[in-house]
């Protein structure tokens, strides 16, 4: 009778863990997202505005209706983004908590999700077992997860849809063959979200069925495979039709490793060290073959990089926060030991783990930016249940030692972890943004709200393109009517990075800030950066950075 109330206790306290974990894991995600990160991006901007379009036109802002993919900057975003924070913006509003909750709160749920395929994955009856909720509590406070699950990211979305694809078939193969069927909706969800799962997750189908081909063999049959077969075709019929069009190539054109002319011309300057340049030998030696696989051994490579993965983290300042690398610092004891004892004592499914993570980083390293946190983002859930493993396994053998010896290593447990995690939060909701204020292109909504009170004083406005896309800026906030602009939009020619912009519309138009040409601008507004505007000028507002930086300047024209 004993025993049981001890066991009842036990599964008390940890359901009591379980569900702080998450309500730990959604306060984290969901608190002051408005203003945190600080800013709004364009592509954020892009998905919140063709979402109104539709909800307000049945098409998006170049009048396509209901797209796969949609044309934005001509970077073809993948749509599944767009469809899930139309509802939000429905009931919000175009506002920056639309675009933004729906992935705090998949976010949220990924959380949940990995505590339950840690469970499934090493064969533990209660979802309450001590390694599901120790990499509950690691996902939750990530650095790699929070950071995509804050912000309008799609990648983050991507991530979640793998993660519940990949437990629904260890359930498949733990329990009943049918759950093969959401577990292939989720990965065909996951293709429809980002653009490195259009690579990824085909792999990660193709690993699954290898690693698993006995078990699947065993409790599959021939109906739920012609069901789960058809059923994914039929879904994935209008992704292959508009792949085959602009779509298909146009993000890896811009962004892919090909597009950097550095590896071909240095193939020929090797070439060139030889007498006949031309002659076989060299060629086999010297090729754009060998020269790009090169980049992406090192592109790949690169993301277990220990100052990425622990110090320093991503290049790009928008998906990194200073001096944090992706994880934490407490995680290299425990990713190193995770290794070791997944190795040493090959625990169920210990071989998915490792798949997993070498196959996560494989369409990051296919880009020219590299070590890239956003498009790996899929390593997290490895790295994160590898970490949980180490760190359960040095706690059981902590039990094994002296008294003296638990104390002082629980001591430093809880002072370190703690730490770590305070230190993080600080970085990124407080010295983030005074580092990078620009990361997220800060100041439109302050620029939009002092221009919608004085528009009809002018004839023209002249907005600055140093940051990216501000036409789109301007169009979310100003909530500008999109059947209006649908018959307005025109884009740019393709730049070297294969992205294209609009000029003008209505009386809005973005350009680069020529105060000299623009001053004789009759009844004109002009809105610039930090010195594009002369001293001289009429200047009618600043706005600033949170770090007291001049972020942007409203003039007026001398005519």
């Amino acid at each position: 009778m004993k025993k049981i109330k001890n066991s009842c206790n036990s599964c008390k306290w940890g359901w009591l863990l379980l569900t702080l974990i998450i309500l730990l894991a959604g306060f984290l995600r969901i608190w002051n997202l408005n203003n945190v990160p600080y800013g709004f991006n364009a592509d954020e901007a892009a998905f919140g505005y063709n979402a109104y379009s539709l909800i307000e036109t049945g098409r998006d802002e170049h009048g396509q209706s209901f797209p796969i993919n949609f044309k934005s900057f001509a970077d073809y975003k993948p749509g599944l983004f767009v469809y899930l924070v139309l509802p939000f913006v429905k009931l919000l509003g175009l506002n920056v908590w639309a675009v933004r909750l729906p992935a705090a709160l998949l976010g949220t749920l990924a959380v949940f999700i990995l505590m339950l395929l840690v469970r499934d994955l090493f064969g533990e009856k209660k979802l309450t077992n001590p390694l599901s909720l120790i990499a509950g509590f690691f996902l939750a406070v990530s650095p790699w997860h929070l950071h995509f699950g804050r912000g309008g990211w799609e990648a983050g979305v991507a991530t979640v849809f793998v993660l519940i694809g990949v437990w629904f078939f260890i359930k498949a193969l733990r329990y009943h063959f049918y759950f093969v069927i959401p577990s292939v909706f989720f990965f065909i969800l996951s293709i429809y979200a980002y653009h490195t799962t259009r690579l990824i997750t085909p792999l990660m189908i193709i690993g699954l069925a290898i690693l698993y081909w006995p078990k699947i063999f065993k409790k599959a049959n021939l109906k739920w495979i012609l069901i789960t077969v058809i059923g994914g075709l039929v879904i994935l019929i209008p992704f292959i039709i508009d792949f085959l069009g602009p779509a298909g190539l146009s993000r890896f054109a811009g962004v892919g490793i090909f597009s950097d002319a550095g590896p071909f011309w240095w193939t020929n300057e090797l070439r060139g060290q030889h007498v006949d340049h031309w002659a076989l030998s060299v060629r086999l030696l010297h090729n754009r073959f060998v020269a790009y696989g090169l980049v992406f051994v090192k592109n790949w490579f690169s993301h277990f990089n220990g100052n990425f993965l622990f110090i320093l983290g991503d290049l790009i300042e928008r998906s990194k926060v200073p001096d944090m690398g992706q994880m934490y610092l407490f995680d290299i004891p425990f990713v190193l030991f995770g290794f070791y004892f997944l190795f040493l004592k090959r625990p169920s499914n210990w071989k998915l783990l490792i798949f997993w993570l070498l196959l996560a980083p494989v369409a990051a390293a296919m880009t020219y930016q590299s070590p890239s946190a956003l498009r790996a983002n899929n390593m997290v859930i490895p790295m994160i249940v590898i970490s949980a493993y180490g760190a359960l396994n040095i706690l059981e053998w902590i039990k094994k030692k002296a008294k003296i010896f638990k104390v002082i290593f629980y001591l430093v447990l809880l002072v370190f972890i703690p730490w770590n995690i305070g230190r993080y939060l600080y970085q990124y909701h407080v010295v983030y943004p005074k580092t990078y204020p620009f990361a997220w292109e800060y100041g439109f909504e302050q620029i939009v709200d002092y221009v919608k009170g004085v528009e009809g004083n002018y004839e023209s406005i002249y907005v600055s393109e140093k940051l990216d896309q501000p036409y789109v800026m301007f169009l979310f906030y100003l909530k500008y009517p999109p059947a209006v602009f649908q018959k307005e939009v025109v884009l740019t020619p393709r730049d070297k990075f294969n992205y294209s912009t609009v000029r003008d519309f209505g009386k809005y138009h973005f350009r680069s800030v020529d105060w000299q040409s623009l001053k004789n601008e009759p009844n004109s507004l002009v809105v610039g950066v930090e010195g594009e505007i002369p001293a001289n000028a009429k200047i009618l507002k600043n706005i600033y950075f949170s770090n007291g930086g001049l972020a942007w300047q409203i003039a007026e024209t001398e005519n």
